[in-house]
């Protein structure tokens, strides 16, 4: 993973309070949404939520898999450690 990618997916404080939120465990959406707006002050819409799930995921902080019982998307952090090189450019994630 390049280190463009890292900051494009650590750049914005509502991601760092999702990965938080995911941090506790695996969740859906619509939970990563409600536990959101009840821990933060800052409300967010929905939409806000969804789409930096989706951020997240394609910089590969976060793993999505479908549960069916529930039939939801379960969004799950890809890794615990994140380590830099920053005379590389490289970025190693660590599960």
């Amino acid at each position: 993973m390049r280190i463009e990618e890292v900051a494009r997916g650590l750049c914005s404080k509502t991601r760092l309070n999702i990965i938080r939120i995911l941090a506790e465990g695996d969740a859906s959406a619509v939970t990563v949404y409600k536990q959101y707006n009840a821990l933060f002050p800052e409300r967010k819409e929905r939409a806000t939520i969804y789409r930096d799930l989706e951020v997240l995921y394609r910089c590969n902080f976060l793993f999505k898999k479908y549960d069916g019982d529930s039939k939801e998307i379960i969004y799950g952090l890809a890794a615990k450690r994140i380590c830099i090189d920053i005379p590389g450019e490289t970025v190693e994630v660590e599960p």
